[in-house]
């Protein structure tokens, strides 16, 4: 039943993408590349965005079917964590067609925003499984964080969401990462639980479709922001929150580049990288977008199969 049912979702979202491709055209509800950007993306500029909107409707609807067909409470939870995230994405996205700007939401909006979703989510998280001890991968061992729980999961879960979002920055890059990640995350916790596969990444493989180069959608911060709050919070719920060194590691690379460039610019005055987040790093490299999209999605596939060995 759930396997038709996402079917017939992702048959679904593939006549609705063009449409609201055509209809984001006529009401010029396009990107702003942001000037700091490589300039080698201004072509990208206009072309429709908040295609994620989409995907964030679907798996929430998806999830919150598959809650009242089976009553695990991680389906309520995944569908609540994408609309909230997808909220805030919607708002930064729909703030920047507004002013006609790349920022939408400043950093410290929705880093507040974050951190009080977070904190909802995890509240609920603790409602249903109050476990809070994390699974060292390898070491057949688990660390009980006890009273360090929440203020943990708003930091992983706020990270995650905007790892998301840096990584969200060339045609296709961020909808393979997360399908990818998802999919080794979700096998890594049970082959049990497959049917979350359909919940989640069915979604996104059908906006996929449409975002590989040339991308005629992208999916803005409405779908970005969501897809690292449903990955955290499904590693959470599952006590995975270590394997996001394997099955997240170009999330985590994508982030660590920012944090590492930012910080060094700072305190040295010199950059590490040619352009942070690091995808951009490899363009001035002369790297295609093609090339850089492929070879993260095979560091991300190696490690998530170093990640199986783990559990």
């Amino acid at each position: 039943m759930e396997l038709l049912i996402s079917l017939l979702i992702f048959i679904l979202l593939l006549f609705l993408y063009p449409v609201y491709i055509k209809w984001a055209k006529k009401k010029q509800f396009g990107q702003f590349i942001r000037k700091e950007g490589p300039a080698l993306h201004n072509y990208k500029e206009g072309t429709p965005t908040a295609g994620g909107l989409l995907f964030v409707i679907s798996i929430s609807v998806l999830n919150f079917i598959f809650y009242f067909l089976n009553s695990q409470p991680l389906y309520y939870i995944i569908g609540l964590t994408t609309l909230l995230f997808g909220f805030i994405g919607f708002l930064d996205d729909f703030l920047s067609i507004y002013k006609k700007h790349s920022t939408g939401l400043n950093s410290i909006q929705k880093l507040i925003l974050q951190f009080i979703f977070s904190g909802i989510i995890l509240y609920i998280i603790q409602l249903n499984s109050p476990e809070t001890s994390i699974i060292i991968p390898f070491l057949d061992t688990e660390i009980n964080l006890g009273l360090l729980y929440i203020p943990w999961g708003v930091v992983f879960i706020s990270g995650m969401s905007n790892a998301t979002n840096l990584t969200d920055g060339l045609d296709g890059l961020n909808g393979f990462i997360f399908t990818s990640s998802m999919i080794f995350t979700i096998l890594i916790s049970g082959f049990n639980n497959v049917e979350f596969i359909y919940a989640i990444v069915f979604p996104v493989i059908a906006f996929l479709i449409f975002n590989i180069k040339p991308a005629k959608i992208f999916m803005g911060d409405t779908g970005s922001l969501s897809l690292g709050a449903i990955f955290a919070v499904y590693l959470m719920y599952n006590s995975m929150d270590a394997f996001v060194i394997f099955t997240g590691i170009i999330f985590i690379a994508e982030l660590f580049s920012v944090i590492i460039q930012v910080s060094s610019f700072k305190l040295r005055k010199k950059r590490v990288f040619l352009m942070a987040p690091i995808h951009h790093h490899f363009e001035l490299k002369k790297w295609s977008e093609e090339r850089i999209v492929m070879t993260f999605l095979l560091i991300n596939v190696l490690f998530s199969l170093i990640g199986f060995g783990g559990m």
